[in-house]
C-alpha cells in the first residue's frame, strides 16, 4: 500500500478547494482585493499542495503552530524533479504563493448553522527564506485543525503529475467523501461537486447549450481522463453509473460517479520466503552395500 501522510480536514480547509465556485456558508477574503475575490493563485494545484503539505506539518508538530518546510522535501513530495531549473521555478511559485496564503482570511458555517467561524486567517505568518517555507498557523486555525479528524493522503497523490490540472483536486475531493462516508466499497458522488473542485474546466455561460461534441472536448473528455491519472497512480478506481447524459453540461454534472479508494490501513502482503529444499536421509547401509 502506498505511503501515505496525515491530513487534518474540515470544511475551514477543505472550502478552499472550491475557491473558484460560490460557496453559500464559505468566504474567502484577500487582504488588500476589495471585491474580496481570491487570487489566481489559490486555483493552482502546486499552492493548494503547499497548503496540505503544510497542514500535514501541522498534524506532525504535536501541536506547535510554527511548520518548517525545506525546499528539498517540497520538491520531492510535490513531484518535482531536484534539477536546478525546477529549484528556480519552483522557489517562484513558492514565493507568490505566500504572497497570496499570507494575506488570506476565511468565514464559513458548519453543522447546519450552528458553528460559525469569522475572520480566521489562514497563517499568521509564512515567508521563504534560507531555502525553506517557515510558517505559523493563525492560532484559531491551528486549534481548529489539531481537533479536526484526520485521514491518509497518498504521497502518490501529492505527487501527482502537474500537468494534469484537475487530477490532485478529484483525488483529494474524493478522499475527502470516502473519509466521510465510511462503510461502502463503491461510493457515489455527483460528478457536479467533483466539477467544483476543477477551476480550469470549461462551463457554459448562462443560457448557453453547447453541442455534445463541445461539451465532450471541455468538460467530459478532460475529467475523464484526470480521473483515469487517479487509477494509473493507484488513488482509486471509478466508473460513471449509468445513464450518463452527455447532451448537456448541466446533464453531465448531474451524472453520478462511483469510485472505490484502496484500503491505507490494510496490512501489507507477507513476503514468501524461498522454501527450503528438502533431502532424504541418508542411508549408510546402502552406500556400504554399493562398495
Amino acid at each position: 500500500m502506498a505511503e501515505s501522510k496525515h491530513l487534518p480536514q474540515g470544511p475551514g480547509l477543505n472550502g478552499l478547494f472550491q475557491a473558484a465556485a460560490p460557496q453559500k456558508d464559505y468566504l474567502l477574503r484577500i487582504c488588500g482585493n476589495p471585491q474580496n475575490h481570491p487570487c489566481d493563485l489559490l486555483l493552482r494545484s502546486d499552492t493548494l499542495k503547499l497548503v496540505d503539505i503544510l497542514a500535514c506539518g501541522l498534524w506532525d508538530s504535536g501541536g506547535s503552530p510554527r511548520v518548517e518546510l525545506p525546499l528539498d522535501e517540497f520538491l520531492r513530495l510535490a513531484g518535482y524533479a531536484a534539477t536546478e531549473s525546477s529549484k528556480n521555478a519552483v522557489r517562484r511559485q513558492l514565493r507568490e504563493s505566500i504572497d497570496c496564503l499570507e494575506a488570506l482570511s476565511m468565514d464559513w458555517t458548519e453543522g447546519n448553522g450552528r458553528y460559525s467561524y469569522r475572520d480566521i486567517k489562514l497563517f499568521d505568518d509564512i515567508i521563504y527564506q534560507n531555502g525553506r517555507v517557515s510558517a505559523y498557523f493563525g492560532e484559531d486555525m491551528a486549534k481548529y485543525l489539531l481537533k479536526c479528524s484526520s485521514m491518509p493522503l497518498p504521497l502518490p497523490l501529492l505527487a501527482i503529475d502537474g500537468r494534469s490540472p484537475h487530477s490532485y483536486a478529484l483525488g483529494r475531493r474524493c478522499l475527502v467523501h470516502n473519509a466521510a462516508n465510511k462503510g461502502r466499497e463503491w461510493q457515489p458522488i455527483r460528478v457536479r461537486s467533483l466539477l467544483a473542485v476543477c477551476p480550469h474546466t470549461n462551463r457554459p455561460a448562462p443560457q448557453e447549450k453547447w453541442p455534445p461534441s463541445i461539451l465532450e472536448r471541455k468538460v467530459i473528455a478532460p475529467f475523464t481522463a484526470a480521473m483515469n491519472t487517479l487509477v494509473k497512480c493507484g488513488i482509486l478506481n471509478w466508473k460513471f453509473r449509468e445513464p450518463v447524459c452527455r447532451n448537456d453540461y448541466e446533464g453531465f454534472s448531474d451524472s453520478i460517479v462511483e469510485f472505490q479508494v484502496p484500503d491505507v490501513n490494510a496490512p501489507a502482503l507477507p513476503v514468501e520466503t524461498e522454501a527450503e529444499p528438502e533431502y532424504a536421509p541418508f542411508d549408510y547401509d546402502a552406500f556400504l552395500a554399493l562398495r
